[in-house]
């Protein structure tokens, strides 16, 4: 007889998984670029199979010109996201462009998405766009497009606690902050109204780190290494990010603090002097819904690098079989050489099946220097593996 523990956590694991298949959590990508293009050392040559997250990074490799990225994301609603990215390239609009993804609002932006992107979109990535092209829409009701999906409704209601709080205004001084000083003494005058009996209490339900896409596995992990929990490890992270790293160019932060870029704190692929070879491009990102195992089972091809993101994570306790199922397929579909890159919330990755550490180096001497400069922060390490 199961448990009522065993119960609770396969409600929870349905739970999350019906909201990361059926609905776009992540509106923005998640991994500082700069840090994968340092460590994956892109050429025209390379051949690269990842996860599509948002689509943000795939478009930032683009600018090493790659031969070809292969996007897999078993949620159908992030391969749209990257679609319609895809189609505004097409569409030849740069201003389109940074309205839709640097603002996050268009006036008019269904009529725009019906006579100029619909065209160029596949039928699924129309099915969803022709119920959620209102994200776009500016008006005195909508927040726009990066306070959309899961996990932009998680940073609105952090926003709005912002608003109640009346701490905008340090908000704003902390992101135009011109030195680390500056910075520390603005995050110090906010972090003590960043915790109260609601941020505590949003932070601890499972349903908000669903929302964020935080699965039931990530969050043992960081309990394994916090005593606090979840409330420690955020605590150190926006430490970390605001007190020791310049915010200037941190733009991953700035658009969920404020809901959207601005033309000197965007992801690459929103810069105008990038538009015109991301345009030429384009057409060598490819996308695939199903997971990555499923994707790997059906591929002929060998690629010379893998951007896992966090998904190991994800496997780590609840699905060993399947971790080293994929971890076969990886190497089956590895060139020689071939470069892994993920994030953990693990510090070492001693999670991975034992057959993996006699198959690949990994590279630590590399990797811990480079992680204490990500922007993001939120994750505890990277890793990148090559294969022998």
């Amino acid at each position: 007889m199961r448990s009522i523990s065993d119960i609770v956590q396969q409600l929870q694991r349905r739970f999350f998984d019906t909201i990361v298949s059926g609905n776009l959590v992540y509106n923005t990508c998640w991994e500082d670029p700069r840090i994968d293009r340092a460590l994956l050392n892109l050429d025209s040559e390379s051949d690269i199979l990842m996860l599509t997250s948002a689509g943000d990074n795939a478009l930032d490799y683009l600018l090493d010109d790659v031969n070809h990225i292969q996007c897999v994301d078993i949620n159908p609603t992030q391969n749209a996201l990257l679609k319609l990215k895809k189609a505004i390239f097409k569409n030849g609009n740069h201003t389109l462009l940074w309205n839709f993804f640097g603002e996050g609002q268009k006036s008019g932006a269904e009529l725009i998405y019906h006579q100029q992107l619909r065209p160029l979109l596949p039928k699924q990535a129309q099915q969803f766009w022709d119920r959620n092209i209102q994200s776009f829409s500016s008006g005195s009701k909508n927040e726009g497009f990066y306070f959309s999906g899961t996990s932009g409704k998680v940073a609105h209601a952090i926003f709005n606690q912002l608003q109640r709080k009346e701490l905008i205004p340090a908000v704003e001084n902390l992101l135009s902050a011109n030195s680390l000083e500056e910075q520390a003494y603005y995050f110090h005058e906010i972090e003590p109204q960043l915790w109260n009996p609601f941020s505590e209490w949003l932070i601890s339900r499972h349903a908000t780190m669903t929302m964020l896409g935080v699965p039931a596995s990530q969050r043992k992990m960081i309990k394994q290494q916090y005593e606090d929990g979840l409330l420690e490890f955020i605590r150190q992270s926006l430490r970390q990010v605001f007190t020791k790293l310049p915010i200037r160019d941190n733009y991953f932060w700035r658009v969920y603090l404020t809901g959207h870029y601005t033309p000197d704190c965007c992801p690459n692929y929103l810069l105008e002097k990038n538009f015109r070879t991301l345009r030429n491009r384009i057409h060598r990102i490819e996308t695939q819904t199903s997971s990555l195992l499923q994707a790997l089972q059906r591929s002929t091809k060998t690629y010379s690098h893998f951007v896992l993101l966090d998904h190991q994570d994800w496997m780590a306790f609840t699905q060993p079989e399947q971790l080293a199922k994929q971890w076969r397929q990886l190497l089956d579909h590895a060139q020689s050489g071939a470069r892994i890159l993920f994030r953990s919330s693990m510090p070492k990755p001693n999670f991975l099946p034992e057959f993996v550490f006699e198959n690949v180096s990994f590279h630590p001497n590399t990797t811990e220097p480079l992680h204490e400069k990500d922007r993001v922060g939120t994750y505890e390490s990277t890793h990148l593996a090559t294969v022998l």
